[in-house]
């Protein structure tokens, strides 16, 4: 068994491969051997210095592995299964006993699976942590290790696809096509749904088109609303989905909505501006506004299965791959515009 290294953000723009201590695992954990590690939004926001948890800071939730040793009470796993652990959830509080693990109370507050001095959010840029068993998901022996550990992303948009509730013949608007607008895409899709995509971004809207969009509209250069409105002989959108960190795009969103429509507040918003809504309006249209954040246990369960069944194609979603002496060009990359996953192995 090789040395425990990590790649470590120690400041703005800097990145240590660290040497860590190999974790012991209790009864009821797995050792578990990163593989494949995805550099999500997280990670290229601390790094850039847009987001502060504190430093040193050791990331990678999203990530798919193999269980290299098991603890002496631990029944589903054995060594040599391939896995994803989802690393979120404390599975104690009450949110995570009811389904609703994405607002898991104790999330950032769970035993370390691994000795850090500082935040750990996943973990997965260490080579080896101890997870708790219930924590895992099997992946099939013949899985890409590079495709599963996409599957925290993909679970994300299962649990806002699945509380929109989309239906066979909707109209779904998407707002934005970067990687969770396309795997809304996709989703949309595979739930019989019509789905327009909203993007600036030309290159953007033909992968969009290649994910399944039925019709790509810019908002740059054409009224959004009105071309939704065309398309759908006045009434508007069963679903609008907003996947872009972007205030201004709100009015637009809710301009889309057909009577009963429901809005699905997908992105994260930076900016804490407030947004005006006309409740008169969300009275007599019957609007829903929906909220969505992390996957529940659930979400990833069922993303293991459409990634193992080629239901969603993840590889046209992967930009580069890295190993971890190439860490920095990896953090680099993943932060530049116009980005989808960049990968690096463990």
């Amino acid at each position: 068994m090789s040395e425990n290294k990590a790649i470590v953000v120690t400041a703005v723009k800097t990145l240590e491969i660290q040497d860590l201590e190999m974790p012991k695992i209790g009864p009821n954990e797995v050792l578990y051997e990163v593989h494949s590690c995805s550099l999500c939004t997280v990670e290229q926001r601390v790094y850039s210095g847009a987001k502060n948890f504190g430093f040193p800071l050791l990331g990678g939730h999203e990530n798919a592995g193999v269980v290299i040793a098991v603890g002496d009470d631990v029944r589903e796993y054995k060594v040599g299964d391939k896995v994803i652990a989802t690393l979120g959830y404390c599975g104690e509080c009450e949110y995570c006993k009811t389904g609703k693990g994405s607002s898991c109370k104790n999330s950032m507050k769970a035993k370390k699976r691994v000795n850090f001095p500082g935040p750990i959010i996943g973990g997965g840029l260490a080579k080896y942590l101890a997870v708790p068993s219930w924590q895992l998901c099997k992946i099939p022996d013949n899985a890409n290790f590079d495709h599963f550990a996409l599957t925290e992303p993909l679970a994300c948009c299962v649990h806002s696809i699945e509380k929109a509730r989309v239906e066979f013949g909707d109209v779904v608007v998407v707002i934005g096509a970067g990687i969770m607008g396309m795997l809304h895409v996709r989703l949309a899709k595979l739930k019989g749904a019509y789905v327009i995509v909203s993007e600036v971004d030309q290159a953007r809207r033909l992968k969009a088109t290649e994910m399944g969009a039925d019709v790509t509209v810019d908002p740059s250069t054409e009224d959004a609303v009105a071309r939704i409105k065309e398309l759908t002989n006045n009434k508007g959108a069963d679903v609008v989905i907003n996947a872009i960190a972007t205030p201004k795009i709100w009015p637009d969103a809710i301009g889309m909505l057909a009577p009963y429509g429901r809005l699905v507040a997908y992105s994260s918003q930076d900016s804490k501006e407030p947004v005006g809504v006309d409740m008169d309006k969300l009275h007599s249209k019957e609007y829903e506004i929906i909220g969505t954040v992390s996957p529940t246990m659930e979400s990833n369960l069922r993303a293991t299965k459409l990634i193992a069944l080629g239901m969603v194609d993840m590889e046209a979603l992967i930009d580069s791959r890295y190993e971890s002496a190439d860490c920095t060009k990896a953090f680099d990359r993943a932060s530049s515009p116009n980005t989808y996953r960049c990968i690096i192995h463990i």
